[in-house]
């Protein structure tokens, strides 16, 4: 007999995944579409007027929704933050930073001032303020608040996004007692030298500079929601800062709605007809209000110098009346820092740019070669000068949405290069010295607005600290 023929079954046919995953993701991509488009629809009936379609809560349950991606992020942030045990959000890489041109030039024999650092200094896990007398680098004191209780104390709004993990003190101002005040972006704290805890921590936003006006009160941008009775639209669209004075002991002596300053001086064309308003627009960005020490031919003591970065134009304000005495848009472009020189000229610190986006976005300047620029103003001819143009040619700050600028009474200039964590001293010639704010060999750390002070301005601050006897906790 043969062998038994063996008959082959036919080869089985796997069916083709690959339309069910097309059709999936078609779906999952028609209801990730459709949920931007409900949730956009959402959040505009509930950020206009006319929003009345959802009770309070229900409006809270959209802003949380569309906020989730965001705040998704953020504590993804801060997880890192926590499993690495450093402050990850507060740190620049210098691969992404570090210039070519950069130098490390610091200590300096030739400075007899003092540098108020406020950022992460090196192996600290926060950010914190130091006083460094810069003919040799030696820190003088330390202040290293107690995070967790100012931001416990702090008001949330819609516009807060500072973190324990992102936190950090904003343009220091070095009291005559030793102690520090400060804001967060959020809010305003006071800090003694020898104990973390604030001494008081302000009930409202505040925001940007810090300054003392000559009865010792603080002066600050903050937020406002006054400017337009007549429309609530606008109340809801628009970011209103205000003028803000605080006295040492933390109470808010008064706070005056600049959009309302602007619509009463006949300056609101300034603010809503050069562009269309988004929902949630920043019009103004206030971010420096000096105030002037001394009347002199040009203004009064007590006026404020303020300075709008969105609308870039710096303006004179007396509060007595509560008049816009004069104001300058441009050349200056998204500038920062504007502060009195001598009694008829001011300092504007000229970021140069055009757009106000990622602060490593150099794409931001007008020009690839372009840099942060030193403007002075003369009232007495009206004329704008660039006196330091050629000493910051070479050394080429390019802070892209921040950044500080001090002229001193040497003639001499002080830069930080807030973006970069960098910080220039320049005499009338020459730089002095060069500091980067180094936390490791492959990172920078952040500052946050610090200051230069002179032997003069510390001597009193000095003298106090040393007699509090802090054991060790300087």
């Amino acid at each position: 007999m043969g062998r038994p023929t063996t008959v082959k079954k036919p080869e089985e046919t796997k069916p083709n995944p690959w339309p069910f995953r097309l059709w999936l993701i078609s779906i999952i991509g028609f209801v990730l579409v459709l949920s931007n488009i409900v949730t956009a629809w959402s959040v505009k009936h509930v950020l206009a007027s006319g929003g009345a379609r959802f009770t309070e809560a229900q409006s809270a349950i959209v802003l949380g929704i569309a906020n989730f991606p965001n705040n998704t992020k953020q504590a993804m942030l801060q997880l890192v933050s926590i499993l690495n045990d450093e402050p990850t959000q507060l740190l620049i890489e210098k691969s992404e930073a570090e210039k070519p041109h950069w130098k490390r030039l610091f200590p300096s024999a030739e400075d007899d001032g003092y540098l108020l650092l406020s950022g992460v200094h090196r192996g600290d896990k926060q950010a914190a303020i130091s006083l460094i007398r810069i003919r040799d680098g030696e820190v003088l004191a330390r202040w290293l608040p107690d995070w967790d209780e100012v931001l416990r104390q702090t008001r949330k709004t819609k516009y807060s996004n500072v973190t324990r993990t992102n936190i950090l003190p904003v343009h220091p101002i070095l009291l005559a007692d030793g102690d520090v005040v400060f804001n967060t972006w959020e809010t305003m704290a006071r800090v003694g030298v020898c104990d973390s805890k604030p001494k008081w921590v302000l009930g409202e936003i505040m925001h940007h500079s810090n300054e003392l006006d000559y009865n010792g009160n603080i002066w600050a941008p903050s937020l406002a929601t006054d400017a337009f009775p007549d429309n609530p639209w606008l109340t809801e669209q628009i970011r209103d800062d205000a003028l803000a004075e605080v006295s040492p002991d933390g109470k808010l002596l008064r706070k005056v709605s600049f959009a309302k300053i602007l619509r009463d001086n006949g300056l609101e064309a300034l603010m809503l007809g050069t562009k269309g308003l988004r929902l949630h627009d920043d019009p103004i960005h206030l971010n420096q209000i000096t105030v002037a020490d001394k009347t002199t031919d040009h203004w009064q003591r007590g006026d404020l110098l303020l300075s709008s970065r969105n609308m870039s134009t710096i303006f004179l304000y007396r509060p007595s009346t509560q008049k816009i005495i004069w104001y300058k848009t441009g050349p200056w472009m998204n500038q920062h820092s504007a502060a009195f020189v001598g009694d008829h000229q001011i300092s504007v610190f000229d970021n140069n740019v055009y757009a106000n986006d990622k602060p490593s976005n150099l794409r931001s300047f007008v020009a690839p070669d372009s840099i942060n620029r030193v403007m002075v103003y003369d009232f007495k001819t009206a004329q704008v000068s660039e006196p330091y143009a050629e000493l910051l040619a070479e050394a080429k700050p390019i802070s892209v949405t921040q950044g500080r600028a001090q002229i001193l009474e040497d003639g001499g200039l002080f830069i930080e290069e807030t973006n970069f964590g960098r910080h220039l001293r320049f005499s009338k010639d020459k730089m002095l010295w060069s500091r980067i704010n180094d936390y490791d060999d492959e990172r920078i750390g952040r500052v946050a607005w610090s200051r230069y002070l002179t032997a003069e301005e510390v001597a009193e601050p000095l003298k106090a600290i040393s007699n509090l006897n802090c054991n060790g906790k300087k």
